[in-house]
């Protein structure tokens, strides 16, 4: 089948920001080529373009996109007012790290070496990017793997919903009926957040924050701890919207907040709040971040870092959001198509086109597609990964995968709008000039074409500038070697949600979130309104499990995910414009997406540790404990737990009452189990009620039997009177007032008349048994005497 594809440039009409001043128009020497194989595609255009026209052009695109609402694609180059470029400098252990001191006297600021990662972070001027690739310690230059919050973006033409301050999940979370149940508020246990940022961080205090203490929507004392050192204290809002879950819930609980922009950052974020940096130390970390790129079909560098932290810190509990893929996601096999598709790397040379042979049929066999549908909005940014099941290496000096598909972005006419040949993931050309088409513009970028590098997952992104809503077509072919042939395929836009077609949720879940517990947590989302309406329908747009992990260096295993399910669309006060604010005072936000969700669970889970601080059960299994098991009819919807809502609905007051040790009564008097009297008798009772570790208070209650006097009574000591002859049951009963659970103990007591006297003689009444006795010894005493008296005469 031939398929033939052009090429349509859509430049971005952006205003210049003010930058660094332009360096002379002249691109720097190229380098070696061992030292151009260094850099990633993206890094390598922008080595080659600095001091350039269009190395400024790059930089000023590059700013602008981080000035947007949602900030920029996750997979784009980021720049500073100063001309520096972030990015990994990769290293091996065995080579070490670069130095920081040798970094800085090339220019590079903010350096931040990550041993877990095998990655030194660092803002460096784009015309010391050679020198730095020079350096032996440096086995590949990219851009850092950038994180992107799980909050649900409207979908195109949607309106925003508003409400008030208080999250309904305090109520349908059994949060606030196990406050008043038991008095206990969250105190002793902290929770920290990991998200994008609570405002303009200044110092230790922020004016999201501060709005928030100002309303009583977060606490003026403690304040919440905000760790500026990590990325200067994040950027955006969605941490405050967290924290004011948390203490809507769990108003006692401390709270801490970590903004990290890369998983550099995150893991940085987790071993200082581990530290106790800032004398903050939480018992549970919760996070709603995703990285877009990272390993989908086994555990790659990042995440095994977050289970090795978890690993080392069994007392701190990491909870982390499923994510909002759902309807973004596909994954499947490989089901190739013939066609017959020339693509040139260049507008001007040929040499290195590629002539392709198979594409994947999204389609059947009788209705072949070879492509996947989606909308993008205008003004908004849409990108894509795609992964493959070879092996990730966790080496940074790896060799590069040899097997390799290539992915296109088109229009519907052909027009190549970006594309990933080899290890391309760069944007498209800044030339407004038509090229010729069914080539993939590679701009400057140095190295092979034949394969995406050491990890087998190519990416790339678009921006629709136009005025109108654009539908576009992802293509997947056949490049080089066998590559693996399971397939995962995550599209999304910055601004906007949208249904990917086709669409397999199944397995949308990845990263730190694909953890298995004890080490990470992952919950899921059903919306308020739905949840109190007893509508229990899991969001479209939430992640959805089990994970399937393929790949040759791990084999294949399943992992259960997602483990617990809270809700969403959730009342903020939408400080600093989060959400859909609605200018009321104060002012209010829905606070839609499984972001909504880890915090929630946090709080529920704070509750529940500060109930039973000695408690020997797992996290897991607290929450477990008291959540509402939930199915589905979709075919990973099945038992308990299942792909699409975990174990199901928390619930902080069911799982206490579940958890909670049943009271102690105890009976002091009196000591024997049976006690006998006579009728008109008394028996002096006392008694005593232990919580046995639970909390909330006890009352005591005593029931005598009918009869007595009295029959009833809430005294530890009382003195009864049993008029009756008959056989009674005295109970206590000791309720544990907060969840309604109750012990006994017991006592018998016998009330009899006693037997009469003995008869006194004559009359037919017969002797007695004693009588009969006595009348026998005294007859023999009385024969001894006879043969004494006659012995003697």
């Amino acid at each position: 089948m031939q398929h033939r594809l052009k090429y349509t440039l859509i430049l971005a009409a952006l205003p210049l920001l003010a930058s660094a001043a332009m360096a002379p128009t002249t691109a720097p020497t190229a380098p070696v080529p061992a030292v151009a194989a260094k850099l990633s595609p993206q890094i390598a255009r922008i080595a080659a373009t600095a001091g350039t026209t269009e190395g400024h052009t790059l930089q000023t695109r590059a700013l602008a996109a981080q000035q947007l609402p949602y900030g920029p694609s996750p997979l784009a180059a980021r720049f500073n007012s100063n001309g520096q470029v972030q990015v990994y400098l990769h290293y091996d252990a065995q080579q070490g790290a670069p130095a920081p001191a040798t970094l800085q006297a090339l220019g590079a600021t903010r350096i931040l070496t990550s041993p877990e990662l095998g990655v030194v972070q660092a803002w460096v001027p784009a015309s010391a990017l050679y020198r730095i690739a020079a350096m032996t310690q440096v086995a590949r230059i990219t851009i850092p793997r950038y994180a992107v919050p799980a909050r649900n973006l409207a979908p195109i033409g949607a309106r925003p919903r508003e409400g008030s301050v208080d999250t309904q999940g305090d109520q349908l979370l059994g949060a606030a009926q196990f406050r008043t149940a038991t008095g206990l508020d969250g105190s002793g246990i902290s929770v920290g957040i990991i998200s994008d940022g609570v405002g303009t961080v200044s110092g230790s205090t922020s004016s999201d924050i501060t709005q928030d203490q100002s309303t009583g929507d977060l606490p003026t004392s403690p304040a919440p701890y905000v760790n500026t050192a990590v990325n200067g204290g994040g950027s955006g809002n969605e941490g405050a919207a967290m924290m004011e879950i948390v203490y809507d819930m769990a108003p006692g609980a401390g709270l801490g907040f970590c903004g990290p922009a890369t998983d550099a950052d995150f893991i940085t974020c987790l071993n200082d709040f581990a530290a106790g940096n800032g004398g903050f130390s939480p018992t549970i970390i919760a996070d709603d971040l995703g990285f877009p790129g990272v390993a989908m079909f086994s555990n790659g560098r990042f995440a095994t870092a977050v289970q090795n932290f978890a690993i080392a810190h069994p007392n701190i509990q990491l909870l982390t959001a499923a994510g909002n893929d759902a309807q973004q996601f596909w994954s499947g096999t490989w089901n190739p198509m013939t066609i017959s598709t020339k693509i040139s790397p260049s507008p001007t040379s040929t040499t290195d086109a590629y002539t392709y042979t198979q594409a994947q049929n999204f389609g059947t066999a009788g209705n072949p597609l070879p492509y996947m549908s989606f909308p993008v909005a205008a003004g908004d940014t849409v990108t894509y990964v795609v992964e493959w099941d070879d092996t990730w290496p966790l080496s940074s000096s790896a060799t590069n995968d040899p097997n390799d598909y290539d992915v296109f972005l088109t229009d519907t006419s052909g027009n190549i709008l970006a594309c990933s040949m080899g290890i391309n993931a760069g944007p498209v050309s800044t030339s407004t000039a038509a090229p010729s088409p069914s080539y993939c513009d590679l701009g400057s970028s140095p190295g092979t074409l034949t394969s995406p590098g050491p990890q087998p997952v190519q990416g790339n992104q678009y921006t629709n500038n136009g005025s109108s809503t654009q539908t576009l077509q992802l293509h997947i072919y056949m490049r080089n070697g066998t590559p693996g042939a399971n397939l995962k395929v995550l599209v999304f836009a910055n601004n906007h949600s949208f249904q990917l077609i086709p669409n397999n949720p199944v397995g949308s879940i990845y990263g730190q979130s694909a953890l298995p517990a004890p080490y990470e947590l992952t919950t899921t989302a059903i919306s308020a309104a739905n949840v109190a309406a007893s509508n229990f329908t899991i969001e479209p747009y939430a992640s959805e499990g089990p994970i399937s992990f393929s790949q040759p260096s791990t084999g294949t295993s399943t992992i259960q995910k997602p483990d617990f399910t809270a809700v969403d669309c959730v009342d903020v006060t939408g400080v600093g414009g989060f959400g859909q604010n609605n200018n009321t005072t104060p002012p209010s936000a829905t606070f839609c997406g499984t972001s909504a969700t880890p915090e929630a669970t946090g709080a529920v889970l704070a509750l529940l540790k500060s109930a039973f601080p000695s408690s020997t059960l797992s996290s897991s299994a607290m929450l477990q404990a008291g959540a509402q098991a939930l199915t589905s009819s979709a075919s990973n919807g099945s038992g308990n737990p299942n792909g699409v809502y975990g174990y199901g609905l928390v619930n902080a007051y069911n799982s206490a009452a579940a958890i909670a040790p049943k009271p102690l009564a105890t009976i002091s008097a009196p000591a024997a189990n049976n006690t006998s009297i006579q009728p008109g008798g008394t028996v002096s009772f006392s008694g005593s009620c232990s919580a046995n570790g639970a909390p909330g208070s006890t009352a005591l209650a005593w029931a005598f039997g009918t009869g007595a006097s009295p029959s009833t009574s809430t005294s530890s000591s009382v003195t009864v009177t049993y008029a009756t002859a008959g056989t009674y049951t005295a109970t206590l009963t000791c309720t544990n007032n907060a969840f309604n659970t109750s012990t006994t103990a017991t006592r018998m007591v016998t009330a009899a008349v006693p037997p009469p006297p003995p008869a006194s003689g004559g009359g037919g009444g017969g002797l007695g048994l004693f009588s009969l006795t006595a009348l026998a010894a005294l007859g023999a005493a009385e024969a001894m005497r006879r043969r004494r008296i006659g012995l003697r005469q």
